[in-house]
C-alpha cells in the first residue's frame, strides 16, 4: 500500500526548504483567497467527505484524517497545474495541516452540513450535491483526484496513513518526515502557472455561499420553523372554532 501511495503521488516538487519558504512568502502577500476560491474549497471539501461516506463506507472521518485526505486530493491537482483546492498546507507533528481547512470545516459544520461529531455529511449535504451534479460532472477532471485520494487512503488505519505520507519523498533525497515543523508543502499557484480552473460561474458561486453561511442557513430554518408553527396554530384555532360552533 505504501509503494502504491508513492507511485500515485510521487515526490513534492520544491526547491529546497529555505526557497520554498521565501516563495510562499510573496505568494501570502498576494494571493489572499477569493469569495470564489472559499466557495470551491468548501464545495470540493463536502464533495469528498461525501464520497468517503457514500462510496467507501466511512462510519467516521476525524480532523486529521480530512485534511490528509484533502492534503493528498490538492497536491496532484497542483503538480499538474489545475486551481481547484486552495488550501495553504505546512507540516506540524501529524503531517500535513492546513488552518484555512480547520476553518472551512468548521463552517460546514455551522452550515448544518456536516454534524459537529466526526464529520459526517447530513442529509442536507446531500441534497445539496445533488442540486449541484451538473458543476461535479463539467470538473471531472478535478473531482477525479479527489476520488483517487479516498480510493487509496480513505479507509488506511490512521497511524498507517500518516507513516504512508511521512515516507512519501521531497526533493534532497529526503522525506516528509526529515522537514522542519512548519515547513511550508503546499499553497495556490501564481495565475500565470495555472494550466486549467474549476469551472464554476457567477451564479454558482453565489448560491453555494449562501449555502455555506450559517447565519442565513440558521434564517431560513428559523423561518421554515416559524412557518410549520404558525400552520399548525391555524389548524387548531379553525378546530377550535369549529367545536364551538357545533
Amino acid at each position: 500500500m505504501k509503494q502504491r501511495l508513492i507511485r500515485s503521488y510521487g515526490g513534492i516538487d520544491t526547491e529546497g526548504t529555505r526557497e520554498v519558504g521565501r516563495r510562499t512568502c510573496e505568494v501570502l502577500g498576494s494571493m489572499a483567497r477569493t469569495l470564489k476560491d472559499k466557495a470551491v474549497d468548501r464545495f470540493l471539501t463536502l464533495y469528498l467527505v461525501n464520497d468517503a461516506f457514500t462510496r467507501k463506507g466511512l462510519r467516521s472521518l476525524p480532523a486529521t484524517r480530512l485534511q490528509k485526505l484533502v492534503f493528498l486530493s490538492e497536491w496532484p491537482m497542483i503538480k499538474e497545474h489545475k486551481k481547484a483546492f486552495n488550501f495553504y498546507f505546512i507540516k506540524l507533528i501529524h503531517g500535513p495541516f492546513s488552518k484555512e481547512l480547520g476553518g472551512d470545516a468548521r463552517k460546514l459544520v455551522q452550515a448544518r452540513l456536516l454534524q459537529r461529531h466526526w464529520f459526517v455529511p447530513t442529509r442536507n449535504a446531500r441534497l445539496l450535491l445533488d442540486d449541484f451534479c451538473d458543476l461535479i460532472e463539467r470538473n471531472e477532471s478535478f473531482v477525479q483526484h479527489i476520488r483517487t485520494a479516498n480510493d487509496v487512503c480513505a479507509q488506511v488505519p490512521l497511524k498507517q496513513l500518516l507513516d504512508m505520507i511521512y515516507g512519501l519523498s521531497w526533493r534532497g533525497g529526503r522525506t516528509i518526515r526529515d522537514l522542519p515543523p512548519r515547513t511550508p508543502m503546499l499553497y495556490p499557484m501564481q495565475p500565470e502557472k495555472i494550466v486549467s480552473e474549476f469551472d464554476i460561474a457567477d451564479d454558482e458561486v453565489e448560491d453555494l455561499l449562501m449555502n455555506f453561511d450559517p447565519e442565513i442557513v440558521n434564517d431560513l430554518v428559523q423561518a421554515t420553523e416559524e412557518m410549520r408553527i404558525g400552520k399548525l396554530r391555524t389548524y387548531e384555532q379553525v378546530s377550535c372554532t369549529l367545536r364551538s360552533e357545533v
